[in-house]
């Protein structure tokens, strides 16, 4: 039979050995990233995002833009001297939500990572690219369901005319007026990028009652950091 002490002895060490356990449970994967490099680590960490999800701010949105299901693959990464910052480049298959609107994507994503506290993290998103193109289209919803022509004008591309022609003409005359975007269906290329979009239009004319759908493809450069619709809005 053991010994009280005995027996308080074997529990001192049961514990030191799981807390040796649980040291080695972080750092052991640190050390092997720090031993396989930034680039490894950088992918990994973007990879995580596979099993984890994304939830993407959206400027001007309240709701994020939230993942069902996202894959990064071929992804290649370009460290800075100091090998403080660093970009992976990738592709992308997204598919996911922003309130009612379904949002799907395949292309080319470029991804700013920064190194904090000895961890690898996407600046300002694990998917700034497709951040851009949503809160263009969100942007560019809102500005159609308010009429506003001046909000659509900031959303062109230089040397694009502005809105205009009959659809714009009734657009303007609706009351009532609801714009839903029900999915946009995003190919993201290195400077543009396409889209599909299922589209809603319900209000009221004078004359009668207004509830349509229907498709249309837009294109979208990019400037800088944001997208911008060339050449049209509608």
């Amino acid at each position: 039979m053991r010994t009280t002490e005995e027996w308080s002895r074997l529990g001192g060490l049961v514990i030191a050995g799981l807390a040796v356990l649980a040291a080695c449970a972080v750092l052991v994967p640190r050390l092997l990233g720090f031993a396989a490099g930034p680039e490894a680590e950088v992918i990994t960490a973007l990879k995580r995002t596979e099993a984890y999800g994304l939830s993407l701010p959206i400027p001007h949105s309240a709701i994020p833009l939230t993942s069902q299901e996202v894959h990064f693959a071929r992804i290649t990464v370009t460290v800075e001297p100091g090998a403080k910052r660093a970009e992976a480049f990738a592709t992308l298959d997204f598919e996911g939500r922003l309130g009612a609107t379904q949002v799907g994507t395949a292309g080319v994503e470029r991804v700013p990572f920064v190194l904090k506290d000895g961890d690898w993290t996407p600046e300002p998103s694990a998917a700034p690219r497709l951040v851009a193109v949503v809160a263009a289209l969100e942007a560019r919803r809102r500005a159609l369901e308010a009429a506003d022509a001046e909000a659509l004008g900031r959303l062109l591309a230089p040397g694009n005319p502005g809105v205009a022609g009959p659809e714009w003409d009734e657009l303007k005359m609706l009351r009532g007026r609801v714009y839903r975007a029900e999915a946009w269906y995003i190919r993201l290329e290195r400077e543009e990028a396409v889209v599909t979009e299922h589209w809603r239009l319900q209000g009221s004319l004078p004359s009668r009652p207004v509830d349509t759908r229907g498709q249309r493809s837009l294109s979208l450069t990019l400037h800088g950091d944001e997208f911008l619709f060339s050449p049209g809005l509608m």
